[in-house]
């Protein structure tokens, strides 16, 4: 039986739609930020990417958390509607 990780390719997720893939987000920033210690310069296009990455994904996350609390504010508010009637 193998038991091989599965690389997670993030140009393809929402880093948002999960703590694992965000994670993953996280630790791929980290080392395109180099390193002092063993003179590592920081890879830019990396940075770069990653940094538009997580704007664009935080922006349709958060457009899709808006639009599910408009489902629900708008099922409140009928909600109450009818057991004023």
């Amino acid at each position: 039986m193998t038991n091989k990780k599965q690389k997670i390719d993030i140009d393809k997720i929402n880093i948002f739609s999960s703590p694992r893939f965000l994670k993953v987000w996280s630790n791929e920033f980290s080392h395109a930020c180099g390193s002092d210690t063993f003179n590592v310069a920081p890879n830019m296009v990396k940075l770069r990417f990653l940094m538009e990455k997580f704007v664009t994904d935080y922006n349709k996350n958060l457009e899709e958390l808006d639009q599910d609390n408009h489902v629900k504010d708008y099922e409140a508010i009928e909600k109450a509607k009818e057991e004023e009637e």
